[in-house]
């Protein structure tokens, strides 16, 4: 007789398979069967599918004349499975005893078993979502993949990751985005959101979409204000610093036409406002040209831009809030639709400035992360060609991180006098003199 002999577990445990091989090569040794093959499905779970090239479908297709496992439960998962090795024409020898399916007591004993193993997986199921619940209301992680800043089991700290996560939070309160934090720590943008934005991190276990409170047992990475007061961060749009996804022009859309304010893009090797083409006009090279040193300016100037982004932030939505509950009003019978137009319009105005400030601090801190991270470099002896040949060297990425933090306005007229930089800050600061224009 030609032997088979398949093996299977729910969890990857090299002992768990190696002990049902060693049984199961025994008995195929004492009824002298030659062994053609030792299959295994690892870390396969009695309802995940066993499909096209895993050790049950080679099995099927073997050419044995017996299958060796250690019992029907390891075998088989249903009457699907059972009619497919039935169709196969193998026997079966399991260690718990024989089963011949080529006779209808045989096939009988095999229905009888797999039935009983199918109700014991669901009722193991079922089993479980119970645990699983009961975890989570008493605050204890639901057992699954490790997450970064734990140990296995998701309760203690893992003492090199933990403070990498806790450093992420902070330095979002700080002002530093997601892309330059991504970029440190070599992981993908939406991982470094993902991980800022999981409430587990502040003390919270979660289970079918329900948050509760964990256990004093669960370690807390932050603490429940940072965790909140950073997604109040996140949520707010003036983060985005750049209009568009591929941007390939030093200026575009940073630079604003002086006379409406519109983004100014780049056209034909002009920059235009993008709104009205009898609007300023200029020169794509001469712009970038002066830029250069505008931003020059503003990595020796060592003036360290800052603010309270949290608090225009919390404001920003607060003034949110309150329209949306204007606007909800406006439905109720008898409402004052009047009054309720002018209060809707004068928060519109008051969001507006908000978010004129966030976009404006939020740019000034980015730019300041770059202006920094350069000046590192710089030596007293350093300038005007140390900055020529590091300007060649910086990415696109970084030149406009820079120009973001500076509001540039190009007006009507001819040559560089009609282009107005100012820093971005709360407040403004003097426009470029002719002199640093020409430098």
């Amino acid at each position: 007789m030609r032997a088979i002999v398949y093996t299977r577990q729910s969890i990857d445990k090299a002992e768990g398979i190696d002990r049902q091989k060693a049984r199961c090569l025994a008995l195929a040794s004492s009824r002298g069967w030659d062994v053609l093959e030792v299959l295994e499905d690892n870390a396969t779970s009695a309802t995940k599918t066993r499909g096209k090239g895993s050790a049950w479908d080679r099995l099927l297709r073997s050419d044995a004349d017996v299958v060796v496992a250690v019992n029907m439960d390891r075998l088989l998962r249903g009457q699907a499975d059972l009619l497919k090795l039935v169709d196969s024409g193998l026997l079966v020898a399991t260690v718990e005893g024989d089963l011949d399916l080529t006779t209808a007591e045989g096939k009988f004993r095999a229905e009888l078993l797999t039935s009983l193993a199918s109700f014991e997986t669901r009722r193991k199921g079922e089993r479980q979502v119970r645990a699983n619940e009961s975890r989570a209301t008493n605050g204890m992680p639901v057992p699954g993949k490790r997450r970064y800043g734990y140990k296995p089991g998701n309760v203690e700290a893992h003492p090199e990751e933990a403070p990498v996560v806790a450093a992420m939070f902070q330095r979002v309160l700080d002002g530093e985005s997601i892309f330059s934090i991504a970029k440190s720590l070599g992981w993908r943008t939406r991982r470094v959101r993902e991980t800022l934005t999981n409430r587990s991190y502040a003390g919270y276990v979660t289970r079918k979409g329900e948050w509760f409170t964990a256990d004093p047992r669960v370690a807390r990475l932050v603490d429940e204000k940072t965790w909140t007061d950073v997604q109040t961060l996140l949520a707010d749009p003036s983060r985005k610093t750049s209009p568009g996804n591929q941007i390939r022009f030093l200026a575009s859309g940073i630079a604003r036409c002086g006379v409406c304010e519109a983004r100014m893009v780049h056209q034909s090797g002009n920059y235009r406002c993008k709104d009205h083409l009898s609007h300023p006009t200029i020169k794509a090279a001469m712009l970038d040209e002066a830029l250069k040193w505008d931003a020059f300016t503003l990595v020796a100037s060592q003036e360290a831009q800052g603010g309270e982004i949290l608090t225009l932030a919390a404001e920003l939505a607060e003034l949110v809030r309150k329209r949306e509950v204007q606007q909800d009003m406006a439905t109720w019978p008898g409402a004052n639709l009047a009054s309720i137009r002018k209060e809707v319009a004068r928060l519109g105005t008051e969001i507006e400035r908000v978010e004129s400030q966030l976009a404006a601090l939020r740019s000034s801190l980015i730019a300041e992360d770059v202006a920094q991270a350069l000046r590192s470099e710089m030596t007293d002896e350093e300038g005007a060609d140390w900055w020529e040949a590091k300007w060649k060297e910086l990415p696109l990425e970084s030149k406009r991180q820079l120009l973001a933090g500076l509001h540039i306005r190009v007006f009507n007229g001819r040559g560089l006098d009609r282009v107005e930089v100012t820093r971005r800050t709360q407040g403004d600061s003097s426009p470029r003199t002719p002199q640093s224009t020409s430098s």
